[in-house]
């Protein structure tokens, strides 16, 4: 497998221990005036994530029983949540002020606005700031105030366009590097009847991919993003709108299966599998397995092709995907302490082993990755661009981006209008949100 551009980013050191407190019967989470709990504890975990990262759930048991044994007395209780549920769930469970004690975020706004609705405790009021530090974004897309929300669990590299070079081949084509090499590729395939990417629309989600790896290539830093949500910037400047146009020349050019509206993103992934597309987009742990699963001597993994002139173009962002405390919960401590054993060593080792991603903690020992592919793939993540998606209000997500991408690349409405729309929603939500710019400004400093 080749690689192609900066994929993903993530600088590592040397694995260590964590350092434990010094009073007898306690782990490094818990005050020194506070003994670990002897009484039984029972918390309740509710995560996603094998979905993205396959072995995941393998993971989770080893560590829930390598806990038990360390601790006999605490019980934890898991359930892998569905891509769809996971987010409704949660609200439904905040609402009620009950359910689980540990909840799995995305990045981003995704773990910041649970905080500022009082639905999670800071972890940082749990873990002290000298172990926060190793964990991989949390500085960046997880703190507020001087507070970190949730603590990040694995890195997930945003977003990886995988190239297979047999189907490129077959049609005297090469990977494309530009954007202008990329609506050529279209053009060809599309002649052919063969989709240059494969994708899917259906459930949303891939709009906001589509939005950071191809929009990220026109500004400057994610403060450009958080400047536009607050109004000092408009989602209709260029810096934020082109993108958009170039997303309706991928229409034009025909470079997406037909179906792409009616397709989930992973149903549409099975036909770059099957041979039937050139490139398609992937969670970045799951990049490997599937170079793997098609013969990663015909794959180039890369960022998506250059178009804009920003410091981000021709490379990836990066995320991590987290774990946090819920408000509600009655033994935060011990559920911190959890988190921080999920971060020693041999869980770290042990993540990498069970699903060949890379754990969100800088102290896991890059040595120990033998696959030149992968350990490219981690090298290039801590300097990558940020993940736009992040840092934009929820709503403004899933009633914008997901809704534009799916009628621009349906052919019924124009990049220009789309990103009049983005705008003018915004407006509507500063107006009916009256903490949105509070929040957001405070969160960018």
């Amino acid at each position: 497998m080749k690689i192609r551009g900066k994929a993903f980013a993530v600088g590592c050191a040397a694995a260590v221990l964590l350092t434990s407190l010094s009073f007898t019967g306690a782990s490094a989470s818990m005050s020194p005036k506070k003994a670990f709990p002897t009484k039984p504890v029972t918390l309740t975990m509710w995560w996603w994530g094998d979905q993205e990262a396959p072995g995941a759930k393998l993971w989770v048991d080893d560590t829930v029983k390598a806990y038990k044994k360390k601790h006999p007395n605490v019980t934890i209780k898991t359930v892998l949540q569905t891509t769809e549920g996971l987010v409704p769930a949660f609200a439904a469970a905040a609402a009620a002020k009950k359910g689980p004690d540990l909840q799995y975020f995305w990045g981003g706004i995704y773990a910041q606005q649970p905080g500022w609705d009082g639905q999670i405790a800071p972890v940082s009021d749990y873990i002290p700031a000298s172990e926060l530090k190793h964990y991989i974004n949390a500085s960046t897309e997880l703190s507020y105030q001087g507070k970190t929300w949730t603590a990040p669990w694995y890195v997930n590299p945003s977003f990886p366009v995988l190239a297979r070079t047999d189907v490129l081949s077959k049609y005297n084509l090469t990977v494309p590097t530009t954007w202008k090499d990329l609506l050529n590729v279209c053009d060809v395939l599309s002649a052919q009847g063969v989709p240059a990417l494969a994708g899917g629309v259906k459930d949303g989600w891939f709009g906001g991919w589509l939005y950071s790896i191809i929009g990220a290539q026109s500004v400057s830093s994610s403060k450009d993003v958080v400047a536009a949500v607050t109004g000092s910037q408009k989602f209709t400047d260029a810096k934020h709108a082109d993108w958009w146009t170039r997303l309706q020349e991928t229409q034009e050019h025909k470079c997406w299966n037909s179906d792409i509206g009616s397709l989930e993103l992973y149903q549409a992934q099975q036909l770059w599998k099957d041979g039937k597309a050139a490139m398609t987009v992937v969670a970045g742990p799951d990049a490997p397995n599937f170079a793997n699963a098609v013969g990663a001597s015909k794959v180039v993994v890369m960022a998506m092709p250059k178009w804009g002139s920003g410091p981000f173009a021709g490379k990836m962002g990066s995320t991590s995907q987290t774990i946090g405390i819920t408000k509600w919960s009655k033994n935060k401590e011990v559920a911190a302490d959890f988190l921080m054993f999920s971060h020693e060593k041999a869980q770290l080792n042990n993540w990498f082993k069970r699903t060949g991603s890379m754990p969100a903690d800088d102290r896991f020992d890059l040595a120990s990755v033998k696959d030149p592919v992968k350990k490219a793939l981690f090298q290039s993540a801590l300097p990558g661009g940020p993940y736009l998606e992040n840092f934009i209000p929820a709503q403004l997500d899933t009633d914008a981006v997901f809704t534009n991408v799916q009628l621009v690349l349906n052919g019924t409405k124009t990049g220009k209008a789309a990103a009049a729309d983005m705008q003018a929603l915004m407006e509507r939500l500063r107006k009916t949100d009256r903490n949105l710019v509070k929040n957001f400004t405070a969160w960018s400093k």
